[in-house]
């Protein structure tokens, strides 16, 4: 992965192998192929592993961001009830539009309860909880259901998480990783979708290179509205 496992990311010229390449749909621009090819993947990723299923209920966190924003998507293109919680009132009515049924700021509220109240006091019966913050990580663990499921890909709100495990084995609770649920035919079918209008991309707003640290900032202070674009060639 660039600007993971090898520099490039904010390079403006990368030498990459051929079966790395994906030809990018007429219609579909750089900046938009980017942000699908990056995210959807993954959000198709998060529902197979939670092997999530049409009249189920998943509970989105992050819902704002470009992975949480694909993944509301993605749940209620399956036929799922989407929760979609996020830091701000703005923020996690972001994803109104996009398909979630109910928008939660986990900020404001107490996640566990209004989950609780959305839900008949069931809870849900998967969540994707791609954050990693310890003050939120009990509020999404305590919203599921019997036997339910917990997905993660992500810990950019620190990564150590308090853990109940009388609750994990007394309610049956499994936690996985989402990586490595995503299938080379993701790539390719989530830039169709897009192209085709099925799925929407959210992009905050793009940037020349030069303004890399501004675009930095924008994401560390979570104000943005999914994802920052760096564009090497604008000036």
């Amino acid at each position: 992965m660039i600007g993971v496992h090898r520099w490039g990311g904010s390079a403006e010229f990368v030498r990459v192998p051929v079966p790395n390449l994906v030809p990018v749909p007429d219609g579909l621009s750089f900046a938009e192929a980017t942000v699908a090819g990056r995210h959807f993947p993954t959000a198709f990723g998060l529902t197979r592993k939670a092997n999530l299923q049409a009249g189920q209920t998943v509970l989105i966190m992050g819902a704002a961001g470009a992975l949480g924003s694909c993944a509301v998507q993605v749940a209620k293109l399956l036929g799922a009830t989407v929760i979609a919680a996020a830091g701000t009132d703005e923020r996690a009515a972001s994803a109104i539009p996009l398909g979630a049924d109910h928008a939660i700021n986990y900020r404001a509220a107490d996640l566990e309860r209004e989950v609780m109240r959305l839900t008949d006091d069931r809870g849900v019966d998967a969540v994707f909880e791609n954050i990693g913050d310890p003050t939120l990580w009990p509020g999404a663990v305590n919203s599921l259901t019997m036997g339910g499921i917990l997905v993660t890909v992500g810990s950019h709100g620190g990564g150590s998480v308090p853990l109940d495990v009388r609750r994990l084995y007394g309610r049956r609770l499994t936690l996985a990783s989402g990586l490595g649920a995503e299938r080379a035919e993701d790539l390719p079918e989530s830039l169709a979708q897009v192209a085709n209008g099925t799925l929407r991309v959210l992009i905050d707003r793009t940037l020349p290179l030069e303004q890399a640290a501004e675009a930095h900032r924008l994401v560390e202070e979570s104000q943005a509205l999914g994802k920052v674009i760096l564009d090497p060639t604008l000036v």
